[in-house]
Formats: C-alpha cells, sequence, structure tokens
C-alpha cells in the first residue's frame, strides 16, 4: 500500500531512490555536494595559510574561502527554506553542527597554541607580520563555516523533505 501526500505518492522505491542520491526532493540540493564543495573551500583556506607561512602573499585565498563557505552557507539555506523560520528538527540540526564547527578549530588552536609553546624555536610556525594574523583569523573564521556546513550536511537526513507535519 503506498501512503498519499499532499505533493503526489510516496513509494518505498522513492524513499530508496532519495536515500541512495542523496537529494533533497524539495530542493534538489545534494548533501553530498555540499560537502564536497566545503573541503575543497577548506583545501583553498589551507593553501592561502601555507602559502603565508612560506612568506608570500596568502591572505587572498584564506579570505576567498571564508567569503566563499559564508556563501554557500546563505544560498543553501535560502534555497531549503526561502524565508520560513527552522522547524524544531532543524533547530537541533543548525545548534549541533554549529557546536561541531566551533569546537573543532578552538580544539585545533588550543593544540597549536600549546605545542607553539614547545617547538617554537624548533621550526613550529608562528605569525609575526600583520598579513599572517590576517590569514590566520580568516582560515579559522573559514574552518568554522566550512566544519559547520559538512556536519549540516552529514546529519539532514536525505528523506528530510518526505517528514510529515502530521506525524
Amino acid at each position: 500500500m503506498m501512503a498519499y501526500k499532499g505533493k503526489g505518492m510516496v513509494t518505498r522505491m522513492d524513499r530508496i531512490a532519495m536515500a541512495v542520491t542523496g537529494q533533497n526532493a524539495e530542493t534538489g540540493i545534494n548533501p553530498r555536494l555540499s560537502i564536497i564543495a566545503n573541503l575543497i573551500f577548506m583545501a583553498t583556506g589551507i593553501a592561502g595559510l601555507v602559502i603565508t607561512a612560506q612568506g608570500h602573499f596568502g591572505p587572498g585565498l584564506a579570505f576567498a574561502a571564508m567569503i566563499a563557505s559564508s556563501t554557500h552557507t546563505v544560498i543553501i539555506e535560502y534555497a531549503k527554506r526561502g524565508d520560513a523560520p527552522l522547524d524544531e528538527r532543524e533547530r537541533v540540526i543548525a545548534w549541533k553542527s554549529m557546536a561541531i564547527g566551533a569546537f573543532v578549530p578552538c580544539a585545533i588552536v588550543g593544540m597549536w597554541a600549546l605545542l607553539l609553546g614547545n617547538f617554537a624555536d624548533n621550526g613550529l610556525w608562528y605569525p609575526d607580520q600583520s598579513s599572517e594574523w590576517q590569514v590566520l583569523a580568516f582560515f579559522i573564521l573559514g574552518l568554522m563555516t566550512q566544519i559547520t556546513n559538512i556536519a549540516t550536511a552529514w546529519l539532514t537526513p536525505s528523506y528530510a523533505a518526505e517528514l510529515l507535519d502530521e506525524d
């Protein structure tokens, strides 16, 4: 027996197809593509950090990665909901992914700061110019946004568009 919904019939094969492809039925947004895009933004930010650590100009790359991931967030969230407020499930996913996105860079920076005390003279990079501080700040802000986007895409079920409000 098939369940009927306002937009049409939803069969077991439809749910399997959505689970396999990862497509959100309402928006056509694929969470896996969002993860890949944010991994590319993360690699760009790391490249900017490495280029700056080598003494070249890299803040532009880290800044571009941060702006691209922020723009990606706005576009994806607007495509999912438009101007509608978050429901309870979406709010839980948003807060959980923001907590993950804030914790990971803070833990990385904390570990880097702990190691900096012992290994600063042995070749561990630390910023000493204003451009290096800028690229580090852009990288950390971008990393927070990118990890939040990845966590949101990872935690959002592929069948989220098919959940019924009446259940």
